[in-house]
């Protein structure tokens, strides 16, 4: 089972961050080398695991980078804002340890005021096992 463990030093107050990647999809990159495009680099971001985000949630910018098109929208509430649209996406989180989790709908939000680019919500935590050592400021993940 493919996992990693990061230990956090003052894991209360910074909470359960990981650096991250945001990659194409593979239903994606089938199609892109079929038409013979280039593959668009991942891109690095820092995530933290919301065990009360609904779902996976990257800002703009990353979206920008990938270059890649939205496959819907979805409207959402946040602890400051409600009925917020946003786009949705197909992409791949590419975790340490080579842990990778593909998903069908992961959102463009701004994050506004936040130090991370990444929220990793419940849609991929319902796909994984998630431990939350606060005595010992670590983090286990694995799927």
């Amino acid at each position: 089972m493919p996992s990693f463990t990061t230990q956090i030093p003052d894991l209360l107050n910074t909470g359960p961050v990981v650096d991250i990647a945001v990659a194409t999809h593979p239903d994606l990159l089938e199609h892109l080398k079929e038409s013979g495009q280039s593959i668009p680099t991942p891109v690095r971001a820092l995530a933290m695991i919301d065990t009360g985000a609904t779902s996976t949630i990257v800002k703009p910018e990353i979206i920008e980078s990938l270059g890649i098109n939205p496959i819907g929208e979805k409207r959402i509430s946040t602890p400051s804002c409600t009925d917020f649209s946003c786009n949705q996406y197909q992409a791949t989180i590419l975790f340490p340890n080579r842990v990778a989790i593909h998903i069908s709908s992961i959102l463009e939000a701004p994050l506004t005021g936040q130090s991370i680019q990444c929220l990793i919500g419940r849609d991929i935590l319902s796909r994984v096992v998630f431990i939350y050592n606060g005595y010992a400021n670590f983090i286990t993940f694995s799927i």
